[in-house]
């Protein structure tokens, strides 16, 4: 569903992605992991259009969207849930979360009985964004925040999602919670690429990984399989 041939991007000087290649099956999970600065994040914003690459290229479902805007990707199915949350704090949760659905709903007339059905899955799936519906989005705790960027993303109705360090910055009860979520996520048949530091977890969760070291792929393959390789288990896994 994704292939990335050669990618390099970065923002200025030195590239932080230094020609990675890799492919996405559709309905599979395949997971980013590195340390804090290896070029996970730099990586899936040129995959989403909010980086245009320095070369190589990216396809679609058998399309290329290389240098594509992030508009335009978000319409074909490819969405990002970026790193930090990124929620619009003066907004109410519901808000937020209409926001996702924006580009498919209608400008004039009941918009909100249009997402009424995605708003209700999204309350299933995350009990305190409904309970919290009315409260501004930048009281919320760091975890609840994680809770609603992910909303915000399903809101759009994605067929791959890019989760970007979602457990960053969480409390471990609640990273065990946000990742509960994807794994149903993956159940169901949602396309995921999982950007993680939290090497032990996202191998367990993901098919498959990539192990990523300045920019560039050093080891790739089934995550059982690396989960038990001891490079892989020195470095990250303790």
């Amino acid at each position: 569903m994704l292939n990335v041939e050669n990618l390099r991007a970065g923002y200025s000087g030195d590239d932080a992605v230094r020609g990675i290649s890799l492919e996405v099956a559709e309905g599979s999970c395949v997971a980013l992991v590195g340390a804090n600065g290896a070029g996970k994040s730099t990586l899936a914003k040129a995959l989403c259009g909010l980086l245009i690459p320095r070369g190589g290229r990216v396809f679609f479902d058998g399309k290329e969207i290389t240098g594509l805007p992030a508009s335009e990707v978000a319409r074909r199915g490819l969405c990002l849930c970026p790193e930090g949350r990124r929620v619009f704090g003066p907004l109410t949760v519901e808000e937020n979360l209409f926001l996702g659905a924006y580009p498919r709903l209608p400008s004039f007339g009941p918009f909100r009985r249009a997402a009424s059905g995605d708003l209700k899955r999204i309350y299933r799936m995350f009990p305190r964004l409904g309970e919290r519906r009315l409260q501004q989005a930048g009281s919320l705790s760091g975890g609840e925040q994680q809770m609603l960027a992910i909303g915000r993303v399903l809101m759009a109705r994605p067929r791959f999602m890019v989760l970007d360090e979602p457990s960053m910055g969480l409390a471990p009860v609640v990273v065990k919670e946000v990742f509960e979520a994807i794994r149903s996520l993956h159940a169901s048949g949602m396309t995921i690429l999982l950007s993680e530091q939290f090497a032990k977890i996202a191998l367990a969760l993901s098919d498959r990984a990539y192990i990523i070291e300045r920019g560039s792929v050093v080891l790739e393959g089934a995550s059982k399989g690396l989960a038990k390789n001891p490079a892989v288990m020195a470095a990250y896994l303790g």
